[in-house]
């Protein structure tokens, strides 16, 4: 910010500024990553994140009388790390600017700079682990594959499948249900989960609430009950923008919707939050404030557990 950048802020008479402002988070049901549902909010320590997955105990087997009682093992592995992610932004403006400013430019630029931070985290954390979710080229999960694949491998070496590929109508939705009320524990035996939320791009926003508002199955002949709006009344629907192929390069990212229980291991942890510092002309080599902002951290999945991701890219 300098009086040669923007001259009209600092000698010359204008009525006014067109300064933007936006209202995304007031879209209906804007995911946030500050949202606890779909994001276990937790701290870093330290830098780095490192943890295990519990491979669980496995069920009990049937024993006749006085054979000899079978023992089981109980196991950790498969160790990750996390490192935070810095993000920063920095204005300069010069001595002169500061001084001279007629149409408060530095409170805008204020406002401004905590808006994109907001944007930033929302954009960043969304496309870095839901958006992320079917190619894992960002984060894998533990057992090394995408978030979302057919190809998962417990502890014990069984394979486990939370991907899905249909379209999202009633139909497919129930795929999904049925995906994860089945999914299986670490242990290979069965986990069970249940269905608690669904995130979609916010181009099938629509879809997503007419399939899960509508009393009868929609676009139906049928006067079936719809299961969504009745057993699974209580489903938390959030949607992106962040996820649209606007602005999600993933592939199939117009077409992918996420399901999750509340057990799921989708996390969002914060080495420091958002700061500001006004650094004076007397600490800069040439004359002039700085506004520096910045926050330190990152979103991904602890384990594959909760979670059922579909492609969409196939019909009913």
């Amino acid at each position: 910010m300098t009086t040669q950048l923007s001259p009209d802020g600092f000698q010359t008479a204008i009525d006014a500024v067109a300064w933007e402002q936006f209202d995304r988070t007031e879209l209906p049901d804007y995911l946030s990553v500050t949202n606890p549902m779909f994001f276990n909010q937790a701290a870093f320590t330290g830098i780095a994140h490192i943890w295990d997955e519990s491979g669980n105990v496995g069920n009990f087997r049937e024993t006749s009388e006085q054979e000899e009682i079978m023992s089981s093992d109980s196991r950790i592995g498969n160790q990750k790390v996390k490192r935070s992610l810095k993000y920063t932004k920095q204005i300069p403006i010069s001595d002169e600017a500061f001084r001279a400013d007629k149409v408060e430019m530095r409170s805008h630029i204020g406002f401004q700079v905590g808006d994109r931070a907001r944007n930033t985290q929302d954009m960043e954390g969304i496309l870095n682990s839901y958006g992320d979710a079917f190619a894992g080229s960002v984060n894998a999960t533990p057992d090394g594959v995408a978030p979302a694949s057919n190809s998962h491998v417990t502890l014990t070496g069984v394979t486990v499948d939370n991907l899905e590929t249909g379209s999202l109508s009633a139909d497919n939705l129930w795929t999904c249900t049925q995906s994860l009320a089945g999914q299986k524990g670490q242990d290979g035996d069965l986990g069970a989960q249940h269905f608690a939320a669904i995130l979609v791009p916010f181009n099938l926003y629509r879809t997503a609430k007419e399939t899960m508002d509508s009393t009868l199955i929609p676009n139906s002949g049928e006067n079936n009950i719809n299961i969504f709006d009745t057993v699974y009344g209580q489903v938390s629907i959030k949607a992106s923008v962040q996820l649209t192929s606007t602005y999600n390069s993933a592939t199939n990212a117009a077409t992918s919707y996420h399901l999750i229980s509340k057990n799921h291991g989708w996390t969002r942890r914060v080495f420091y939050g958002l700061e500001t510092k006004l650094i004076p002309p007397e600490n800069t080599a040439n004359d002039t404030y700085a506004l520096r902002a910045k926050f330190h951290e990152a979103t991904y999945p602890s384990t594959w557990t909760g979670y059922v991701g579909c492609s969409g890219n196939a019909a009913s």
